[in-house]
């Protein structure tokens, strides 16, 4: 069986990712700040073992990825989301935790190509799960691509505010904790929060973007959940994080950037809710009218049914005997007028003959 287009594409996106990760983790466990060879062999023969897992579980989870392409259902997609992300962040809580003991000069270039490895990588392989092609109707489509750039825009946004715990300016040994701002606690708590948001949000995407290619409304309702999670998790917490790394530890990785989308996509989420909430009550008033009016038209009709009745009912006999008396005096006055004429020409011509 030839396998398709979507299996291969998010393959080659899923083992590049975990390929490159893998180097990373070799090369800091060859060059590590102790030099010693057994805590990177070990390390190795886990990574090994972990992408052999992943790769046997990617065999089968990927022909379910196929078979519910044009389905509403994400359930292959979701289990593969899951197993990739799982596997990617715990390599990078290795890398993270690697960049932090090392006391060699950092390298900030090789940071930087890791986040835009995975910066690039990601948002592919989401938008490679959403199926969003398969979708029949062209409008429908252009809809949902629209709502995939949002969710884009939120994975972006959670990598940049992860990708600040390991693109450190400086080592252990080259100024080490104090430059890095956070304290190891923070950070923790960061990863882990970015790796919940990372795990979750697109999951819950992938379902809500599968029900949309339904016909009828009810895919639009069920779109409700991410526009929330995304409003609270990422434009309020993340917002709150980044606000709280730059002016109390003074972190100088805090992307202002980010900073100011969060702060336009909360003024135009609020304000897009707000108006629905607006138009959502206008309805409501609208058609609380239309239906009390319709009540008043149903209660008074048979009143006005009896009203009407003993009238038509009372004024039937006159108007029947009317016509009956009319019709007598006008057949009594047809008699006398066609008896009067008669009588007056004919007697002179009669008299006048017998003469």
């Amino acid at each position: 069986m030839v396998p398709t287009p979507q299996v291969c594409v998010s393959t080659l996106v899923t083992v590049s990712t975990m390929a490159v990760v893998d180097l990373y983790l070799l090369e800091q466990s060859m060059l590590g700040a102790r030099g010693a060879a057994g805590p990177g062999i070990w390390q190795c023969v886990a990574v090994l073992l972990g992408d052999l897992g992943f790769l046997l579980a990617l065999r089968f989870v990927s022909a379910g990825v196929v078979s519910e392409a044009r389905s509403p259902r994400r359930g292959f997609a979701n289990a593969l989301w899951f197993l990739f992300l799982s596997l990617l962040q715990l390599k990078l809580f290795f890398v993270c935790h690697n960049y932090r003991q090392e006391r060699r000069p950092p390298d900030p270039l090789a940071r930087k190509t890791l986040t835009l490895l995975l910066s690039i990588c990601l948002p592919s392989l989401f938008l490679i799960l959403t199926g969003a092609d398969h979708m029949t109707p062209l409008r429908r489509k252009q809809e949902v691509r629209g709502r995939l750039l949002w969710v884009v825009v939120d994975l972006l946004d959670v990598l940049d505010l992860q990708a600040g715990l390991w693109e450190a300016h400086g080592g252990a040994g080259v100024g080490g904790p104090a430059e890095l701002g956070l304290p190891i606690w923070a950070e923790g708590l960061v990863f882990f929060y970015c790796y919940a948001l990372l795990l979750l949000l697109p999951c819950v995407a992938l379902t809500e973007l599968g029900t949309a290619a339904l016909p009828g409304p009810r895919g639009a309702r069920k779109e409700a959940l991410y526009p929330w999670l995304s409003l609270v998790t990422i434009n309020v917490f993340t917002l709150g994080l980044r606000g709280t790394g730059m002016l109390w530890y003074r972190d100088p990785r805090v992307s202002t950037v980010f900073l100011g989308k969060n702060l336009l996509a909360l003024a135009v989420k609020l304000s897009s809710a707000w108006e629905k909430h607006r138009q959502d009550v206008r309805g409501r008033g609208t058609g609380a009218a239309v239906e009390a009016g319709a009540v008043a038209q149903t209660t008074q009709s048979p009143e006005q049914a009896e009203n009407q009745d003993p009238g038509k009912a009372s004024s039937a006999p006159p108007s029947r005997y009317h016509t009956l008396s009319l019709s007598h005096s006008h057949g009594q006055s047809l008699s006398r007028v066609s008896l009067e004429p008669t009588e007056t020409p004919l007697g002179p011509s009669f008299i006048s003959h017998e003469l």
